[in-house]
């Protein structure tokens, strides 16, 4: 077990040396990012708690002024005197209302009156001297004074009972920040209960930049390391399909090219002696022999044409059962010989198509023929033509070796073929199945298969009707 897991890693060594790098940057990347979050959560709480402190000194001063505006008398005019100095000119105001003693009590030392208030005043609810709006706009400017820009859900409490300067839909349960504003041995002693329903948006917001110039970094990181790991296994299989494509190849043309010298050689030699017919029969070896050939060549220079997007189709009209037909015909006896059947069932109905007849017959009978190569001895065949309200369906089922779910995964793909180990038991290039998706699929059709291995294969093409 060990020795296995061992070659494993010795094999892909390089794929797991890019991974721990990639997984290492990616942890790092997260860590420094954690850090930051960390460090503007503690900003952001020292920033409250720095709000909590002058909140009370900026109450007081509100409430002040508030009482003083009250207590001052209305002016019933005003002075004015304009003076002019070697800086310039300067304008002086002053209410006729103005007093010296703004308690309206001469002789008396109004600082210390001052003072008796503002203790007076302190030890007084703050919900009897302000009104929640005003409470509000406190709350709300200390907090943008703050840098925190944030709606906050908060509630003042006055010797531990909720007052009504509390936010609409304030819940207790979710109170993250508790503050003693007030504590007086005399007076009422007064908190401030807070929390941010937005507040990791409004953290995360503080690092978005970092957050998504991270996020990026990673998924650039993350794609090009499978790009180049797809890549690298994509070219070490075409390397590997490309050298049996050249082998197969060379295969086929080597058999027929042996055929056609041994019956040029025999027709060199012995011509002068040959009756017409057995003649005839030597050239029509040596037609059929090169007419194989040319059809592998073919095929080969049709999915060169498709590379370079230079295949044309003809289209006209056709009857697409006819041209069914057709294709099962020309297996129909080489089946018969082999001991097997091949049926066709066809569904009532008008089928009436646009598509090029030639390329469209030749992907139907590379479909029956692969049908038929990877069949036992005695191939069984069933072709159906059916239709519904969108497409034409062609159901072209054998019953022979079927296929595994990774070679279904491939089976499309170019120079491709099924094997087992280093032995192909059937003689091809690997092209027929490529070709034929691009040909349904330059008729704005769809090709697809159901297999399992030992019960055999069932391809259907779906084509548009209009």
């Amino acid at each position: 077990m060990f020795k296995v897991l061992l070659s494993k890693l010795r094999k892909h060594s390089t794929t797991a040396i890019l991974t721990a790098a990639v997984l290492g940057a990616l942890y790092l990347q997260l860590s420094l990012l954690s850090g930051e979050l960390e460090l503007q959560r503690q900003q952001y709480e020292t920033n409250v708690g720095q709000m909590a402190t002058n909140l009370n000194d900026r109450v007081r001063l509100h409430i002040r002024r508030k009482s003083m505006g009250m207590r001052q008398t209305t002016s019933t005019g005003d002075s004015t005197v304009t003076i002019s100095t070697p800086m310039g000119t300067t304008t002086l105001r002053w209410s006729s209302g103005q007093v010296q003693n703004p308690y309206g009590l001469g002789g008396i030392d109004t600082n210390f009156l001052g003072g008796i208030f503002d203790n007076f005043q302190s030890n007084l609810p703050w919900e009897t001297q302000l009104s929640y709006g005003e409470m509000d706009s406190i709350v709300t400017a200390e907090l943008r004074a703050q840098g925190i820009n944030v709606e906050p859900m908060w509630s003042v409490v006055e010797n531990g009972y909720l007052s009504t300067l509390t936010t609409e839909g304030f819940n207790p349960q979710l109170v993250k920040f508790n503050y003693v504003l007030a504590e007086s041995f005399f007076g009422p002693t007064r908190q401030l209960l807070l929390y941010f329903p937005r507040e990791g948006f409004f953290l995360a917001k503080r690092v978005y930049l970092s957050l998504l110039a991270a996020l990026l970094f990673a998924a650039v990181i993350l794609i090009a390391f499978f790009g180049v790991q797809r890549q690298g296994r994509r070219q070490k299989r075409l390397a590997a399909v490309k050298s049996d494509f050249i082998n197969n190849m060379s295969h086929e043309f080597k058999t027929p090219l042996a055929t056609i010298n041994l019956a040029v050689d025999s027709l060199m030699k012995n011509g002068e002696k040959m009756n017409p017919e057995r003649m005839r029969s030597y050239f029509e070896i040596i037609k059929a022999e090169n007419k194989r050939m040319n059809a592998q060549m073919e095929s080969v220079l049709q999915m060169s044409m498709m590379d370079k997007e230079e295949l044309t189709l003809d289209k006209e009209w056709m009857k697409l059962d006819q041209l069914v037909e057709e294709a099962v015909d020309h297996f129909r006896l080489n089946v018969q010989d082999r001991g097997g059947w091949m049926d066709l069932q066809m569904a009532e109905g008008s089928f009436d198509f646009l598509g090029d007849r030639t390329q469209l017959k030749s992907a139907l009978t590379n479909l029956i023929d692969n049908a038929i190569k990877y069949s036992p001895s005695a191939p069984q065949i069933s072709v159906k033509l059916g239709l519904n309200n969108a497409h034409y369906l062609v159901d072209i089922k054998d019953r022979g070796i079927g296929m595994d779910e990774e070679t279904q995964m491939q089976v499309f793909d170019r120079f491709f073929r099924a094997t087992k180990g280093n032995i192909h038991d059937v003689k091809g290039h690997g092209l027929g199945l490529s070709f034929v998706k691009e040909i349904v699929e330059k008729h704005r059709g769809q090709i697809t298969l159901k297999s399992a291995p030992g019960e055999g294969t069932t391809f259907t093409l779906a084509l548009q009707r209009k």
